[in-house]
């Protein structure tokens, strides 16, 4: 198979540290994000608070997921378990990306219409080094970008332009880049060419609406994909 140039993706993941102190997390997660995108200043204004104490800052809140563009990304009746939420320490820093802990050769499913814009899936299975991810790209209506890493080798299921609907299947979870087998799933916002793109953006799905976290997000815990 003859692939575009090589892609910049996102670095491989490391073995997540145990989550704990669900309130702290969320207030180091919230300044990290902040600072990182330049929303809070020397002596600036971090943002009022919501009720439950925790700072309310518009960019971490994740959308209802009852009007959710995105389903989860495996097949109907599948269930995953949250390896790695967003933003924990590690890999996922700072950015809303998930890992879903996913059987050697599981199916992996389009969250959401799209076209295929990217793919690679020549590294080994045998190759753990960060950023040698098999994988694709899918860029959506609204110019969003999802991304799917560590498929299988030659585990690619579909080829650059295709048109993907949601629930069609792009291929099969490996462990190129990574000691276990799992699905790194995230959004991307972005301008112009891709190598412009610059945020992760925090996702919903249609069917994950339970249990959520106080931002709306998916946590360590197991969800069955709906027939959405």
């Amino acid at each position: 198979m003859n692939h575009p140039a090589r892609l910049r993706f996102p670095p491989g993941d490391r073995e997540p540290a145990p989550a704990s102190h669900g309130r702290c997390r969320v207030w180091l997660v919230a300044a990290a994000l902040a600072v990182g995108l330049g929303l809070i200043a020397c002596g600036g204004d971090a943002g009022s608070e919501q009720s439950g104490g925790l700072p309310d800052l518009e960019f971490m809140r994740f959308p209802d997921p009852a009007t959710s563009p995105y389903c989860l990304p495996f097949p109907t009746g599948v269930t995953a378990t949250v390896s790695q939420s967003w933003s924990e320490v590690g890999s996922h820093r700072g950015r809303f990306a998930y890992d879903f802990a996913l059987p050697f050769g599981a199916e992996v499913a389009a969250a959401r219409d799209g076209t295929v814009t990217e793919i690679r899936d020549d590294y080994s299975d045998s190759d753990r080094t960060g950023g040698h991810e098999n994988g694709l790209f899918v860029v959506h209506a609204d110019g969003t970008m999802a991304v799917y890493l560590h498929f299988q080798e030659a585990g690619v299921a579909v080829d650059v332009g295709d048109e993907v609907e949601t629930g069609d299947i792009l291929g099969r979870v490996g462990t190129s880049g990574t000691a276990v087998p799992h699905l790194h799933f995230e959004v991307w916002e972005g301008q112009g060419e891709r190598s412009q793109w610059y945020r992760s953006l925090p996702v919903s799905f249609r069917d994950a609406t339970a249990p959520l976290d106080a931002w709306g997000g998916l946590v360590r815990l197991s969800y069955t994909a709906g027939d959405c």
